[in-house]
C-alpha cells in the first residue's frame, strides 16, 4: 500500500514539474517507426532506419513497425529485422543502413508485404538465416537464405491446419542443424537436418506459441505461450514440462523471454503479471518489483546487458524503463516515438579498455 502510494506521488510530481504524466513515449517530431539507438542508457536516442535504394528520394523505415530483431551471435553488426507488414530488412553495418529482402516465387508469398514473426541466424554461418512469415494470403511459410539475404527460398509451407500460422523459430547453438519451430496451434516441430524433415515433438493444446529460446548449453529450451505460460525442455525438445507460475496471476500470458548471458543460468519473462526472474534455468522464480503493479500492464519486451545482469530494460504499451541495480529501483526513460518499444536489444562492445553499451528498440503500433 505504501509502495503504491509512493509511486502515485512520484507520478504526480512528474506531472506538476514536467507538465506530463509518467508515460515514457512522446509524439514523434521525426520518424515514428523503425529503430532507435541510445549510447547513454536511454537518455538520448538516434533514429537508425536509413534504407539503401536506387530511388531518387531518400527512403527510411520511419513508418514501419518492427516485430522481431535477430543478430549474428558472432558479429553484432549483422542484423535482421522482421516487420508487421513489410517483410524482412537486413543490415551488415550495425544498423547504419538497411536493405529490404526482395520478393521471390511463389508470387502469392509476397515477402515485402508479409508479417514476419520469427528470425534465427545460424551461429556458424551468418549468411544462413531462417524466418517464419505469414503472407497476405494468410498462408504461413518457413523461408531460408544461405547467401546473406541476396535470395530466399521456401523451406516449409504450413498447410496442416486452417487459420493457424508459424511463429517462433530457433537454432540449437551447439548443433546448428537442429531447429525448433512453433505455431499458433501450440505445436512444436523439430528438425535435425537443417529443415530437410520435421517431427512434431509436442503440442500445447489451445496455447499458441509466441517465441522459442534455446540456451547456449543446447539442452534447455524455453517456449513462451499465450494462455499456457512458459513451457520448458531440458533435453533439446524431447520431453516437456511447464514452469510453476501459478502464484503469479497473469503469467499464463508470456510475451517475451530474455536470457541473462552474464549470469549464465538467468532467465527473465515478460508477462501479463509483470517481470519474473529465474536464476536456475526456470526451476524457481521470483517477481521483480516494478513501477507498475502486478497485472497493470503487459511486459512486451525485455533486454539484459550481456556483461552486467543488473542492467535491465523493458517496454510496455505505455512506457520504457531501465534499472542499474537488478530491479531494486527503476527509471522511466522517454523515447522519441508515439509507438511501443516492441523489441529491445542491448549490445556491448569493447572500445579501448571500456565496455560501451548500445541500447536498441524497434517500434510497434498496437491495433486500435
Amino acid at each position: 500500500m505504501h509502495t503504491k502510494l509512493a509511486k502515485l506521488l512520484v507520478c504526480g510530481a512528474a506531472a506538476v514539474l514536467l507538465g506530463a504524466g509518467c508515460a515514457s513515449s512522446k509524439p514523434a517530431t521525426g520518424p515514428d517507426g523503425g529503430f532507435f539507438r541510445s549510447v547513454d542508457g536511454g537518455t538520448k536516442w538516434e533514429f537508425k532506419g536509413k534504407v539503401l535504394t536506387t530511388a531518387a528520394a531518400p527512403v527510411t523505415m520511419g513508418a514501419i513497425d518492427i516485430n522481431v530483431l535477430a543478430t549474428d551471435p558472432k558479429d553484432s553488426r549483422s542484423m535482421w529485422a522482421g516487420t508487421t507488414a513489410n517483410g524482412i530488412f537486413y543490415s551488415y553495418d550495425g544498423g547504419e543502413s538497411w536493405q529490404q529482402a526482395k520478393n521471390f516465387a511463389p508470387a502469392e508469398l509476397e515477402l515485402t508485404s508479409s508479417i514476419v514473426s520469427g528470425i534465427a541466424v545460424d551461429p556458424e554461418n551468418k549468411c544462413l538465416v531462417y524466418a517464419t512469415i505469414t503472407a497476405p494470403s494468410a498462408k504461413s511459410y518457413l523461408i531460408r537464405t544461405n547467401d546473406c539475404s541476396r535470395t530466399w527460398g521456401v523451406l516449409y509451407t504450413f498447410n496442416e491446419l486452417k487459420n493457424q500460422q508459424l511463429r517462433g523459430i530457433a537454432i540449437n547453438p551447439t548443433n546448428p542443424k537442429q531447429l525448433l519451430l512453433g505455431d499458433t496451434a501450440g505445436d512444436i516441430f523439430r528438425s535435425n537436418n537443417a529443415g530437410g524433415s520435421w517431427e512434431n515433438v509436442t503440442r500445447f493444446n489451445g496455447q499458441p506459441v509466441r517465441n522459442i529460446v534455446i540456451h547456449p548449453n543446447g539442452q534447455a529450451v524455453f517456449v513462451g505461450t499465450s494462455r499456457g505460460g512458459l513451457k520448458m525442455s531440458y533435453d533439446a525438445g524431447t520431453t516437456w514440462g511447464a514452469a510453476d507460475l501459478k502464484m503469479y496471476r497473469g503469467a499464463d500470458e508470456v510475451y517475451t523471454i530474455a536470457l541473462d548471458a552474464a549470469k549464465g543460468t538467468g532467465l527473465l519473462l515478460g508477462t501479463k503479471y509483470g517481470i519474473l526472474r529465474s536464476d536456475d534455468l526456470g526451476k524457481t522464480w521470483m517477481a521483480l518489483e516494478l513501477l507498475t503493479g502486478p497485472q497493470e500492464t503487459q511486459i512486451l519486451s525485455i533486454a539484459v546487458n550481456p556483461k552486467n545482469s543488473n542492467k535491465i530494460y523493458y517496454g510496455t504499451p505505455k512506457g520504457f524503463y531501465r534499472t542499474d541495480d537488478g530491479g531494486k529501483t527503476w527509471a522511466t526513460k522517454r523515447i522519441p516515438t508515439a509507438r511501443i518499444a516492441k523489441t529491445i536489444w542491448v549490445d556491448v562492445q569493447k572500445v579501448g579498455a571500456a565496455d560501451v553499451e548500445s541500447v536498441w528498440f524497434g517500434t510497434w503500433r498496437a491495433a486500435e
